[in-house]
Formats: C-alpha cells, sequence, structure tokens
C-alpha cells in the first residue's frame, strides 16, 4: 500500500541552528515508523533534546518491533506510552544531570503504518495530517497555550498566529518528570497521504495551501515546495516536513 516515505529539514531563514529531527524507518512492508521533533531550551538544549526523542524512539522501535508486530490494535497505546514514558525519562534525567541543559524539551509526533492502520503519537506543537480525498484533516491538536485559549474561546481560530505567546507549549516531552502523550488512530485509504511537520511550516503555510502543494506536486517534490514556500514568506523558524503516500490501488 505504501508508495512512498520522504523527509525533509531545513534551518529556515531566522535560525541558525536547527534544533528539528526526524526519523524514517522504512524498511519493513509490514510496519512503517516515522516521527519529527521539534526541540527548545538554551544553549544547545533544543537539538540535544529533539535528537535524543529520536534516538530514544528508534532504539525502542528496534528493541520492541516484534512485539509491535504481535500487539492487538488496542495495546498499540500501551506501546506508545511506554515509548513516550522512555523517552521523556531520559531526556528529563538528562537536563537534570547538565545545568547548561536545565529546561531543554521537545515536542515528538511520531506515525506507524500498520496495513491500512495509522496510529499517531503526540506531544506539543508538531502536527499530524491526513490528506484524503480532496481534505487536509488536522488529527493532532498543539498543547500550546494559544490553543488552549482558542479552546476556551478567549481567541478566534486564526487569531493565535499572531499572539505574542504562540511559542508557549503547554506539554512537551522531556520539561517534567512525567509525560501525557495524546495517540489517535486513523484507517488509510487508498490515494491518502500522511503529513508529519513542525511549526516552522503551519505557522508560514495554511492548511489549504499545503492541500494545494501536495496535491500539484508528486511524492518528496511537495515537501521540497512545502519547505521553499515557509522559507518565501520569512522562513523565522527550522522546517521539517515528512511525507507518506500510499498506492491508489489496494494491495
Amino acid at each position: 500500500m505504501l508508495v512512498f516515505l520522504t523527509g525533509r529539514t531545513d534551518v529556515g531563514q531566522g535560525r541558525q541552528n536547527n534544533e528539528d529531527c526526524y526519523l524514517i524507518m522504512d524498511g519493513d512492508d509490514s510496519i512503517q515508523f516515522f516521527a519529527v521533533a521539534d526541540g527548545m531550551g538554551g544553549h544547545n538544549g533544543g537539538e540535544v533534546a529533539s535528537s535524543m526523542a529520536i534516538e530514544l524512539g528508534k532504539s525502542f522501535f528496534l528493541r520492541n518491533k516484534e512485539r509491535l508486530i504481535e500487539l492487538s490494535f488496542q495495546n498499540v497505546n500501551q506501546f506508545i506510552t511506554d515509548l513516550f514514558e522512555q523517552a521523556n525519562e531520559s531526556v528529563w534525567n538528562k537536563a537534570l544531570e547538565n545545568e547548561h541543559l536545565a529546561g531543554m524539551g521537545t515536542t515528538l509526533t511520531l506515525g506507524i503504518i500498520m496495513g491500512s492502520h495509522l496510529h499517531v503519537g503526540h506531544i506539543g506543537d508538531s502536527r499530524a495530517y491526513i490528506i484524503s480525498l480532496g481534505n487536509i484533516i488536522q488529527l493532532t491538536e498543539d498543547h500550546s497555550y494559544v490553543q488552549k485559549l482558542v479552546n476556551e474561546n478567549q481567541l478566534k481560530a486564526g487569531e493565535e498566529k499572531n499572539h505574542p505567546k504562540q511559542n508557549l507549549l503547554t506539554r512537551a516531552l522531556g520539561t517534567d518528570y512525567s509525560v501525557e502523550v495524546d495517540i489517535y488512530h486513523y484507517s488509510l485509504k487508498p490515494g491518502d497521504y500522511v503529513l508529519l511537520c513542525t511549526d516552522g511550516l503551519t505557522r508560514m503555510v495554511s492548511d489549504e495551501e499545503i492541500l494545494d502543494i501536495i496535491n500539484s506536486c508528486p511524492g518528496s517534490e511537495a515537501a521540497d515546495r512545502l519547505i521553499s514556500t515557509a522559507n518565501a514568506r520569512g522562513g523565522p523558524d527550522n522546517i521539517t516536513v515528512l511525507l507518506v503516500g500510499l498506492s491508489n490501488e489496494d494491495q
């Protein structure tokens, strides 16, 4: 069912370092594992946190891959929870050990495709989208201060893009000794796309524009076009795009 899985990351126009990180594990037709992370923290803390989250996710997946394949649909939730808890503990402890890394943390949004099922684990304000039948669906909800205001009807949807506290997260990996992860499931259809991205994209490119670009560009070209569009508008943050395309025919 899988046609392609491609990832791109770019430092953007306004940053000297890239604190984004991503992972693609697509060597087995039975399961695909992929993730994006957007780090935060002083000094090089953001880069450390995001790269740790991705490497820890990768090692957890490789250690437990056979377990994951054998799990029932319901127990995938526990697999994702265990992964996030172990990654959170490692990042939290690393920050405690090094005063230069104090307060570091990262977003982490991961996808697992098994057959026609997509499973998503999420914390922070990176996002997972589905592009299906000409529509774009945001699966995840941002764990941010401005999203909280929107949910409480103190801001209208769209106003958060210009809010002075738009960078403030309410939940992230590694910023507390415990972690709460959101988990989503979606039944994929032939022709669907899955998009994981950091907020360097979504703050500069609207959902409707993302949809248009993915529908009009083939495969990896769409990922490149999304990044170039964000950069053309100033690219104030790092930009990471991970795009999965599914066959138009059942296999």
